[in-house]
């Protein structure tokens, strides 16, 4: 499938619960970008690409960012926007494809991210660098673009494949990687006990492999100054400057 179809069909009905409690995780983030002196200093807005259910666009808000949260699942954005009115945050829910960031380029953002592997969601590396574009052309002057990816330029071979995620009494979810040259194949495997019996369910995708030292070289052709680079939560993190 298509990203967008395997979210739509399978990975949405389950994300989630497959995160967890996620106000840990906001509260992780929130600190992260205060260390990083990533909060804003006067009225500033940051469009979330890739929001899902709010993660980085709750932390945004929370530490005074008007947030444009970006996403092609609606099911997710809609459980984001359930959260946006309960706790009243500035932030404005879009269901499109990250692609078109450059439709509020005259917001004059100040920060983008693009988190959570996201990036690799892109079709190609043509596309991944094309993107990259957009997001330096809607960028305000000194604004800033945060990424994460995981780099599978050295993909897990043999029973390494085999990535148990979560599990609890009624369901088991495990994530299987398979490397197919330029592409990693990604089959989400969820077993579901309904009336005592378990069931499969079970979808692919692709995701586009990209090395750390070939996402700082596309920045760098592009125009962006390059911050710094880390290792945050398992994933390459990388904070580019406009």
């Amino acid at each position: 499938m298509e990203p967008k179809e395997h979210y739509d069909n399978h990975l949405g009905n389950f994300y989630s619960w497959m995160l967890g409690d996620l106000e840990p995780k906001i509260l992780a983030f929130q600190e992260y970008l205060k260390q990083k002196k990533l909060t804003p200093q006067n009225q500033e807005i940051s469009i979330d690409l890739g929001a899902g259910n709010g993660l980085q666009s709750i932390a945004l808000a929370r530490l005074g960012y008007e947030v444009i949260a970006i996403d092609f699942n609606l099911q997710l954005l809609q459980e984001l926007e359930e959260t946006r009115k309960k706790k009243n945050l500035p932030i404005q829910t879009i269901n499109a494809d990250m692609m078109s960031v450059t439709h509020w380029k005259n917001q004059n953002p100040s920060f983008l991210l693009c988190c959570g592997d996201t990036l690799t969601h892109l079709s190609s590396k043509n596309q991944i660098q094309e993107f990259l574009k957009l997001c330096y052309e809607t960028l305000a002057p000194n604004g800033n673009l945060l990424l994460s990816f995981r780099d599978y330029s050295n993909p897990l071979q043999g029973n390494s494949r085999f990535i148990p995620v979560k599990a609890d009494d009624n369901r088991i979810l495990t994530c299987i990687l398979d490397d197919e040259g330029e592409k990693l194949r990604v089959t989400d495997q969820l077993y579901e006990k309904s009336n005592g019996s378990w069931h499969m369910k079970i979808s692919s995708y692709y995701k586009t492999k990209l090395s750390t030292e070939e996402c700082l070289s596309l920045l760098k052709v592009i125009g962006f100054q390059i911050v710094w680079d880390e290792i945050y939560q398992r994933m390459t993190t990388i904070l580019a400057k406009k």
